[in-house]
Formats: C-alpha cells, structure tokens, sequence
C-alpha cells in the first residue's frame, strides 16, 4: 500500500467488497453524553437496507456490544459521532457471493466544529448542478457508494454550506447530505423519496414532531419553481439537527428567525444538537 509491501492478511479490508465495490451500508449517529441519539431507528434503517441488498444482517445486539466495548475501552468526549458500517464482507466479482459472513466496522470521530452562525442566523444554499441519480430500489439505501454525493459538495461553491439536489427529471429530492424542507402559507413541504434518496433518521423525527405539534406537512414530488412562494427553508440531518437557510440564490429568507425553523431549533436543543 502506497508502496510498502502488506504482510497477506494483515490487512482485511483489502479483500472486503466494501472496499472494492461499495458493498455495503452505514449509519452515522450522534452519541451525546454517551448516549445514541434514535439508536433503534439507525439500527432499523440499517437492517432494511440490508434486506434490500440481500445480506446477512448480524442483529442489533453485536452492534451494542460493539458499541459498549468501545465506550469501555476508549476515553471519548461528551460529544461525538460513531459510524456504522455494514460489508458484504470477503469475495471477488460483481456476483453476489454466497455463504460469507459480514463485517460490522465501528468508527469514532470528533465531532465536527461548525459555525454556530450555520444555526443562527442561517446559511446560503443554491440548487446544485450535479443531479441525483434515481430509479432503482438500492439508491434509496444508504449505501457506501456516495460517489454522486462527492462530486455534487465538488461541483457547489464553498461558500454554500449545502445544495439542494433536484433528479434527473428536475424533481426536487434532497440536499447533498442532508434532507430538505420547506415552509410557504404555513404548510411545511419535503420531498417524496421514493424514487431516489435518502429517509434521514432526523427527517422522521422531524415529522412525528410537525405532527405532534399540530402543524400540517405534505409529502410529494416538486420541482424548483415551487421554493419560489417558500418562506422558511431548512436542511436537516443526524448531526446537524437542521440548518435554517438565510439566502437562497439571491433572496433573503428568514432563517433561524423563521417561525417554524424557531421552533424546531429549539426542540432540538433539548436533544442535545445544534451548534458547540
């Protein structure tokens, strides 16, 4: 590797088809005070997505245990992400091999230090030019091949701090990684993912919680013109809770002071995101 000659079998992931195909998933969480945040829905995420690739998932119980070895052995801040991620495991070859076992791998890593100014006031966005491939079953499971993810953050200024990412046929589907919503005449609208994308964790949350609190939210496919009547629009996801949007293209919004973005915000204080 880069040179150095490996000792064979020294190192796994050198014949593990994550590494050589992207086959496989991962689920990314927020650990707060030692606790997961919506553990059981990252772990039913999971095993569906593992049922649609046709893999063996091992159960929730070896991630807890993973996940318990870990806190006992590692000294980690109050604050962090830990990463699963779920391999087909060994095997060569587009076939789908048969009667090998998963890997589980586990991840901790800081977590990462933003700008508070991303929570308040806001941040600016833009429509990104790289679309998102839809149409297959397997591009709605959060699988490790973000290769379209890459070159959409590549393709979209650094001075916005998310896209929105619209399909092929110019429907409007998500951010590049994140969910996407938005408020006009007091109804708060995200896109359907069915064809395309991903159902964040912390999209649900954040409709139980509309639901919750009485305020109406419609689901379905739209394209760009309608964020043209959007009062509010906010990114969500695991980590960032949300990030209200204080410029798009060239109007101002409400951002953080926007009367739902407010709200949500402050609920998700309570769990334990938003900004260090």
């Amino acid at each position: 590797m880069n040179g150095v000659p490996q000792q064979s079998g020294a190192c796994p992931a050198a014949i593990d088809r994550a590494f050589h195909y992207g086959d496989g998933l991962f689920e990314t969480i927020p650990i707060i005070q030692g606790k997961p945040l919506f553990w059981d829905e990252h772990l039913q995420r999971l095993q569906a997505g593992a049922q649609l690739l046709q893999m063996n998932l091992p159960g929730s119980l070896p991630w807890l245990e993973d996940f318990q070895r870990l806190q006992a052995h590692v000294s980690l801040p109050d604050r962090y992400v830990l990463k699963l991620i779920l391999s087909r495991g060994p095997g060569g070859g587009y076939g789908i091999p048969r009667n090998v076992s998963v890997a589980r791998y586990l991840f901790a890593s800081d977590w990462p230090e933003r700008s508070a100014a991303y929570w308040h006031p806001g941040i600016l966005a833009d429509i990104c030019s790289v679309p998102l491939l839809t149409g297959a079953p397997y591009l709605t499971a959060k699988t490790l091949n973000r290769l379209n993810q890459v070159m959409a953050r590549n393709a979209l200024p650094q001075e916005y701090a998310e896209g929105i990412v619209l399909d092929q046929q110019g429907f409007l589907r998500e951010g590049i990684m994140s969910n996407l919503f938005w408020v006009a005449a007091g109804i708060v609208h995200t896109p359907s993912l069915e064809e395309g994308g991903i159902a964040g964790i912390q999209r649900q949350a954040i409709l139980n919680w509309l639901q919750t609190s009485s305020i109406p939210c419609q689901i379905g496919d739209y394209r760009a013109e309608n964020l043209i009547e959007a009062e509010e629009i906010f990114f969500s996801n695991s980590l960032i809770g949300i990030w209200p949007v204080r410029r798009f293209q060239d109007r101002n919004l409400e951002g953080s002071q926007g009367k739902i973005s407010a709200k949500i915000l402050q609920w998700q204080a309570t769990l334990g995101l938003g900004p260090t």
